[in-house]
């Protein structure tokens, strides 16, 4: 099984935390912990291209109508730029954003931010954790520059095989989300053309 390994740059923590999260995911979650096969919403590839890089994006959300929370994911591979073409090792990464959560009023007040996700499947397992200072955002995020560990991620995510556990912050309490369905023909379309463009594949 391949273990993602955040790549030290800015906004990105080093292994250590995440392994850290991992035990601390581990410890947190109960062994007989219900996974809910949550609603989604529809998928949408993006390509965003500047001067500096290319980044290819597949993103949805993910609903519990039980609680009316809802996480947004992000599958990420980007390549920087050099002189105006496409050089350097391929960025591999996933994001979850907390910042739509809506409850019931009844139940609470504020959102609370997301402490960790755990992203597992067969081949792939890593945990994101809150950006540092000052890309914080509310978001947790994870990446790898080994390309053998992206593309396990990137096979899981388009096959709809993961599960997300998320803790969030001041509780000990786990929730589990697994897709629904994997992205439509038109849209891993649009997102396989954008990968497959980049110069490092």
């Amino acid at each position: 099984m391949h273990r993602g390994r955040p790549f030290k740059r800015p906004g990105f923590l080093p292994r250590r935390y995440c392994l850290a999260g991992i035990v601390a995911l581990l410890i947190a979650a109960p062994g007989q912990a219900e996974t809910l096969v949550a609603k989604q919403s529809e998928y949408r590839a993006m390509e965003i291209e500047d001067p500096a890089a290319k980044v290819c994006r597949l993103a949805f959300a993910l609903h519990n109508d039980a609680s009316g929370a809802a996480v947004n994911f992000q599958l990420i591979v980007a390549q920087m730029k050099l002189q105006g073409s496409l050089a350097g090792p391929l960025v591999t990464a996933f994001t979850v954003d907390s910042r739509s959560l809506k409850f019931r009023p009844s139940r609470i007040a504020r959102q609370p931010k997301l402490a960790s996700v755990a992203f597992v499947s067969e081949r792939y397992t890593s945990v994101a954790l809150p950006k540092d200072a000052p890309f914080e955002d509310g978001s947790v995020a994870v990446s790898t520059l080994d390309f053998a560990e992206g593309k396990e991620l990137i096979t899981a995510v388009l096959r709809a095989d993961f599960e997300l556990s998320f803790t969030r912050a001041n509780s000990n309490a786990v929730e589990s989300y697994k897709a629904s369905a994997p992205p439509p023909a038109d849209v891993l379309a649009e997102f396989s053309g954008c990968v497959g463009s980049l110069a490092a594949l």
